[in-house]
C-alpha cells in the first residue's frame, strides 16, 4: 500500500474500509444471505408447516410439522443455525490472519505506524470497524431468527433448550465479538497471516467450548421430584442430572431397580428426580453467559493492547 493511502487525507477509518472492501462485501452477502433465508422461514415457510398435535412452547417435542414447506423449513432453519454457529470461527481466522497478521507480515502496519498514526489508533480502528459490522449484522439475524421461533416456537428447532440457545439471544452478538479478538490478539503474537489465523481459531474454539460447557452451570438449576410410584417426574427444559432420592435425602445415581421391590428397599430409594433448567432460564443464561463473554473479550483486548506496546517499544 502506497504511503498516500496513510495520508490524512484519506484517513485510517477510509483506509480500513479500502483495504479490506471485499470483506466487507463477504460479510454483506453473508448477512443478505442468512437474512432472506430466515425471512422465507418466517413467512411461507411457516404458513406451509402443517403443524399435527398440540404445540406449546414450553413442552418438547409433542408436535411435528407436516405440511408443503415442512422439509424446506427444516433445511432453512439448519443452514441459518448452522451458518450462525460458525460465524466466532471464521471471525477468529479473519482477524488473525487478514486483519491483523498479514499487515504485520508484509510490514503495512510499520508504514502505518511512520505515517502519524499511532499504533494504539491502529488497532482501535482495526477492531472497532469489523466489531461494529458484527454487531449490526449478528442483530439483525438474531432478531429475524426470534421471530421464526416466535411463528413456530413449539418445534424443537425453536426451542433453546433443544440445541438452539446459542443463535436465539444477545450470546449470538458476542461470540463474534470474542473471535475477534482472540484473532487480534494471535495475529499480533505471531505476526504471520497464517500463523495468526490458525491460532486465532484453536483459541476461539476453546473458548467457545468452554462457554458452552459452563453455560449450565451460570444460573441455579431446578429440581423436581416424584415419588417411587410415579417415577421419573416430567422435566421441560435442558435437564443436566437425574437418578434416585434415598431415604436420608441424598441424590445418587439411578441403580435401575426397574420395580423390584427388593432392590429398591435395599437402596432406600424414595423417590426420583430430575434437576436442570426449565425454559424459564433462557433469559437468565443468556444475560450472563453474554456479560461473561463480553468480559473475557474485553480482558483479551487488554491483553492485545498490552502485546502491541511491547512490541512497539522493543
Amino acid at each position: 500500500m502506497s504511503t498516500l493511502s496513510f495520508s490524512p487525507r484519506t484517513g485510517l477509518t477510509w483506509t480500513v474500509l479500502r483495504l479490506h472492501r471485499g470483506t466487507l462485501w463477504l460479510w454483506t452477502a453473508y448477512v443478505v444471505l442468512l437474512a432472506g433465508v430466515l425471512l422465507w422461514a418466517w413467512g411461507p415457510g411457516v404458513s406451509g408447516l402443517g403443524i399435527a398435535g398440540p404445540c406449546d412452547p414450553l413442552e418438547a417435542n409433542v408436535c411435528t410439522a407436516k405440511g408443503s414447506t415442512a422439509q424446506s423449513f427444516h433445511y432453512a432453519l439448519s443452514f441459518a443455525d448452522t451458518f450462525l454457529s460458525l460465524l466466532p470461527l471464521a471471525v477468529a481466522v479473519f482477524a488473525g490472519g487478514a486483519l491483523i497478521g498479514r499487515e504485520l507480515e508484509s510490514g503495512t502496519a510499520q508504514l502505518a505506524w511512520t505515517q502519524s498514526v499511532p499504533p494504539a489508533r491502529w488497532l482501535a480502528t482495526k477492531l472497532a470497524l469489523p466489531a461494529m459490522a458484527l454487531v449490526t449484522g449478528t442483530a439483525l439475524l438474531v432478531v429475524l431468527r426470534r421471530q421464526v421461533a416466535a411463528a413456530a416456537p413449539g418445534l424443537s428447532q425453536n426451542q433453546w433448550f433443544s440445541g438452539g440457545f446459542e443463535v436465539l439471544g444477545p450470546v449470538a452478538v458476542a461470540l463474534p465479538l470474542l473471535g475477534l479478538a482472540c484473532g487480534a490478539l494471535m495475529g499480533l503474537l505471531r505476526r504471520r497471516s497464517l500463523a495468526g489465523a490458525g491460532l486465532g481459531l484453536a483459541l476461539a474454539a476453546a473458548l467457545t467450548a468452554a462457554a458452552e460447557l459452563l453455560r449450565p452451570y451460570l444460573w441455579p438449576t431446578v429440581t423436581r421430584v416424584g415419588s417411587v410410584a410415579e417415577n421419573y417426574p416430567g422435566f421441560t427444559g435442558e435437564v443436566m442430572s437425574e437418578g434416585v432420592v434415598t431415604a436420608s435425602g441424598a441424590h445418587i445415581a439411578d441403580p435401575l431397580c426397574v420395580g423390584d421391590r427388593a432392590c429398591i428397599t435395599d437402596h432406600h430409594v424414595t423417590g426420583y428426580y430430575r434437576e436442570g433448567h426449565p425454559p424459564s432460564h433462557f433469559w437468565p443464561l443468556q444475560l450472563v453467559e453474554s456479560g461473561l463473554l463480553l468480559a473475557l473479550t474485553a480482558l483479551i483486548v487488554f491483553i492485545t493492547y498490552r502485546v502491541l506496546r511491547r512490541s512497539v517499544a522493543r
